[in-house]
């Protein structure tokens, strides 16, 4: 046994957060806990969809059922429309600047962290929108490879 006095735990104040949104519920649960603390600690926020090189993925698994979409426009539109939506529930004192990246998401967000200064990565665990879905765990790759705080948001299901 020690004398030590048990060490007290300080309030986390994070001023720049990389929210990275699929469009599921897991990511609009993460956008939330940003929000939340970007009202509290006067918080910038930036939100990160990252669309499917469809190229790449088409050369990489290739499939008769066609699973990747095959109109990058198509999935670049679906990647603005995210944070659009998501920019829209964001109230106006926040700051938010959006990022649509293209490529494998999990490194595609480390990347983008890795080139600006922020404090923690906030995402939603598994993605299940469009984008999420086929991209396997993302959060784990993240919370595996990023340099910065990572916390993953896991919605509870829902009644419906």
């Amino acid at each position: 046994m020690t004398d030590e006095a048990p060490r007290k735990l300080g309030e986390l104040q994070y001023r720049r957060l990389l929210v990275a949104l699929d469009g599921s519920g897991n990511g609009e649960l993460a956008l939330a806990a940003a929000v939340t603390a970007a009202l509290r600690d006067n918080a910038a926020i930036t939100l990160i969809c990252v669309a499917p090189d469809v190229v790449a993925d088409a050369a990489r698994f290739p499939s008769p059922a066609q699973l990747v979409p095959t109109d990058q426009d198509e999935v670049d539109r679906h990647a603005e429309g995210v944070l659009s939506r998501a920019i829209d529930l964001i109230p106006d004192e926040i700051p938010v600047t959006k990022v649509v990246r293209r490529g494998r998401a999990g490194e595609q967000i480390v990347a983008h962290a890795n080139e600006s200064n922020y404090d923690a990565i906030l995402m939603g665990s598994r993605g299940t929108g469009r984008i999420g879905a086929m991209l396997g765990s993302v959060s784990q790759y993240v919370m595996h490879h990023a340099q910065i705080a990572v916390f993953v948001a896991h919605a509870p299901p829902s009644d419906d």
